[in-house]
């Protein structure tokens, strides 16, 4: 346990800066046409139809060890936020309606956020 102290990797200069995190806000469609959700193929009644199918994964049982064996910049969390739902990069515990796959995963040092119209 580091107690709070971050630690420099070694393959890194003590003066590289982190890299930059780029924050995207979507709209719905730019998420399907850029991230392609993949209808569940477990749950025929599986809600967040994108026109190709129902694309919510539950958060538990089956769907989960299947989204868990996925690639983790493939994997979305829809979520209930300050305003409203939303779909948000990576898996998420708190305040988590399920999960969705993609088929093009998240860029790396990228954060998404799509808020919904429900």
């Amino acid at each position: 346990m580091t107690h709070g102290i971050l630690r420099q990797l070694a393959s890194e200069a003590p003066d590289v800066p982190p890299p930059a995190i780029q924050f995207l806000s979507l709209t719905e469609d730019e998420f399907v046409d850029r991230f392609q959700p993949v209808p569940n193929h477990l749950l025929a009644t599986a809600g967040f139809d994108f026109g190709r199918g129902g694309c919510l994964f539950e958060a538990s049982g089956p769907d989960l060890e299947f989204i868990r064996s996925q690639p983790a910049a493939n994997v979305w969390t829809v979520i209930e936020g300050d305003d409203g739902l939303e779909i948000t990069d990576g898996m998420h515990a708190v305040n988590r309606l399920g999960y969705l796959l993609a088929e093009q995963p998240c860029p790396p040092d990228t954060m998404v956020s799509v808020p919904l119209d429900f």
